[in-house]
């Protein structure tokens, strides 16, 4: 028999903390979103939505940064489908993860498990976490629901089986996706329809990717039927190369040599990769689309689907310090994961194009594969690949996938369940604001999903009036696109928002679509009704882009002595850093609160205006005193260039010499920053 039951799952969890209430006016961008592209190995063809569909940062959500790295126990709400083969744990609190996938035959765990719940700044909205299956949508950079709340609801099929639908409303790209999982009762795979609907009648972009994440060892390789992949490694170009033998260029690190004196790496053995590296495998047309992770025995994971979502990649961390580092940081000391993931385009570079009305449809399937462990880890590629095919055919037929997808689509389509979770009521305002050419497409969100931050909104609407709070009240969200911007506009023209609180969000809307000088001008309507430290901060960021850098400085520190708030005193720090006024940055410092000044990331600035007035002793104290940067971002390089440049300053005193570049690449040669500093990836 097959059941979905609830339960509470417990594990060691951090804090997820506050919402930043600044909007992003800076435009958060994925390290994805501006790589350079080889024209001499990527055709104009397959690079033709390579950087296409950028958004402008990540509003309307809200940063989640307000994370710390104290765990205690937590209980989170786990849906769980099972039969007698296969027992599948979702967290829908946590964008509907599917967190653990265990096949009962032999009682192991096919996916990697974190221990630990702790976020980290790997997404657009900072906040990720690392384990099970991620289901990303609509923006390059993880899903905004990462580690937000799902609706979930309880369905069945005709014939019994138990159906978990997680779904929500994307509101950059106007998209409302669903996630159905199913196992049937004689079923040893677990299946997945997703499907994403424009909710809107305008066009838009698309973008998915089912990101899984498997246990890194030494015998696991990683096996999936191309011979060819798109290659990313940080710091470099995108490449197409030949695996799983991938040739190293001159400028690499030293990889392993072939009887021709070839230097090499082996991409499918993760553990053989010394940096972090991105590898979008180029499937022939019509093979069918899998991905997988086998261990020496022969036995490991396996991800399938239909053919719509075309492309497969593996990313790894690599062997060097900064990825190992990474992996603990993430978890904790001996857990190690790679990722292997399926979507919608051949690379994450891209976004796909999705007329207004539009709807796209697939099944994908996880579960079990067993195959001869001398054929799938011998030298010979192709028959490694064809080994795991033949085994997932006799498993899970192609055919099978696609029989589940069509009974899927004529038994659920159209059909609501019982509510068992609840996410955020966007989608209800929205639906509020544009009638019937909002389309929710058979999808039911409950009423008692409005809270707080939607109200305010819904008053707009209704009242034509937006609520005006105190001007040290934190705003609670934010709208973006033509529609609320010409409401609020008019509502201020007719009164019932004309006071500061409306001038802010109506100058936030203007700065999000590149209407920087009316932005200002509505920044500045605010300031005029009543000084407030919100209007203060949008202005400095508007006049920070102008290279106005002195007057940005100078609105952050009004900003932060009005409201010495977390992210406006690190954006007055750090806007007194760039306007080169380092001893005002420690001035401003410590007049902090104590409990602003413990934040690792204005620490990092004070070391850094430390080391610019001449006091290595001073930064060399801090950085010794086990600094934790709780926010480092992936790709961020600051606390090594911090110690390498504090270390150059000390050794520069003690031989009685002026510290100058020579010295400081002397150093980044010939000393090894402390572990807990270095998240370099490359």
């Amino acid at each position: 028999m097959s059941t979905l039951t609830f339960a509470d799952f417990k594990m060691p969890s951090a804090s997820l903390g506050k919402l930043n209430p600044l909007p992003d006016l800076r435009k958060t961008a994925d390290a994805h979103a501006s790589i350079p592209i080889d024209e001499t190995t990527v055709t104009k063809e397959e690079s033709q939505y390579m950087g296409w569909g950028k958004v402008n940062g990540i509003l309307p959500y809200l940063i989640q940064d307000g994370y710390d790295r104290k765990k205690k126990p937590r209980s989170w709400k786990a849906a769980v489908l099972e039969n007698d083969y296969i027992r599948a744990a979702f967290l829908p609190e946590l964008g509907g993860r599917l967190w653990s996938l265990i096949d009962k035959t032999c009682g192991r765990e096919l996916l990697y498990r974190n221990p630990v719940f702790q976020p980290c700044n790997l997404a657009l909205r900072n906040a990720w976490i690392s384990g099970g299956v991620e289901w990303n949508v609509g923006i390059i950079g993880h899903t905004p629901f990462t580690v937000d709340h799902m609706f979930a609801e309880e369905l069945k099929l005709k014939d019994g089986t138990p159906v978990l639908r997680m779904f929500q409303y994307e509101r950059v790209r106007r998209l409302i996706y669903r996630v159905e999982a199913m196992l049937p009762e004689d079923s040893r795979y677990l299946f997945v329809r997703v499907r994403i609907d424009n909710a809107s009648e305008e066009d838009t972009a698309v973008y998915w990717w089912s990101n899984m994440a498997v246990d890194e060892r030494e015998d696991v390789r990683v096996l999936v039927p191309a011979d060819k992949s798109y290659r990313w490694g940080y710091g470099g170009n995108l490449r197409k190369v030949s695996i799983p033998d991938m040739t190293v260029q001159a400028n690499q690190l030293k990889g392993r040599s072939n009887d021709t004196g070839t230097s090499y790496w082996d991409i499918s053995r993760t553990t053989q990769l010394p940096q972090a590296m991105d590898f979008f495998f180029d499937l022939p047309k019509e093979q069918r689309r899998w991905i997988s992770a086998v261990g020496g025995d022969g036995y490991g994971f396996i991800q399938t689907s239909t053919d719509v979502l075309q492309g497969r990649k593996l990313f790894v961390w690599g062997m060097g310090a900064g990825g190992r580092n990474w992996q603990t940081y993430l978890a904790q000391p001996g857990y190690a994961y790679l990722e292997i993931q399926a979507g919608l385009a051949r690379t994450q570079l891209e976004h796909l194009p999705m007329k207004g009305g539009a709807m796209l449809s697939w099944m994908e399937a996880y579960g079990p594969i067993t195959a001869e462990a001398k054929i799938v880890q011998g030298e010979d590629w192709s028959a490694a690949t064809a080994a795991v095919e033949e085994a997932l055919e006799s498993a899970c037929p192609r055919a099978k996938v696609e029989e589940m997808h069509q009974i899927a689509k004529k038994e659920l389509d159209g059909q609501s369940g019982e509510s068992r979770g609840v996410g955020a009521g966007w989608p209800l305002v929205q639906k509020e604001l544009l009638g019937t050419k909002f389309q929710d497409n058979g999808i039911h969100f409950p009423t008692n999903s409005i809270g707080s931050r939607e109200e305010p909104w819904l008053k707009l609407i209704r009242e034509g009036s937006l609520p005006c709070p105190d001007v040290l009240e934190e705003p609670g969200s934010y709208q973006i696109g033509v529609e609320w911007e010409q409401l609020l506009a008019d509502t201020i023209n007719k009164g019932g928002s004309k006071h500061w609180y409306g001038y802010y969000q109506y100058g936030v809307i203007l700065a999000y679509t590149g209407k920087m000088k009316l932005a200002e001008d509505a920044f500045d309507q605010s300031i005029r009704c009543a000084v407030n430290p919100w209007a203060l901060r949008c202005k400095a960021v508007l006049r920070d882009f102008e290279g106005d850098d002195i007057k940005a400085a100078e609105l952050l520190v009004e900003a932060v002595d009005m409201l010495p708030e977390p992210h406006i005193a690190k954006e007055a720090l750090q806007a007194l850093h760039k306007a080169g006024k380092s001893q005002e940055v420690i001035d401003l410092y410590n007049k902090l609160p104590k409990s602003v000044q413990e934040l690792g990331r204005l620490k990092v600035m004070l070391i850094e205006a430390l080391l610019d007035v001449g006091d290595a002793a001073g930064a060399k104290h801090m950085l010794n005193g086990k600094i934790e940067l709780t926010d480092v971002r992936e790709g961020e390089v600051k606390l090594t260039d911090l110690w390498f440049r504090m270390t150059a300053m000390i050794k520069a005193r003690e031989n009685g010499k002026k510290m100058d570049e020579a010295l400081l690449e002397q150093v980044k040669k010939e000393c090894t920053p402390p572990a807990h500093l270095d998240f370099r990836m490359h």
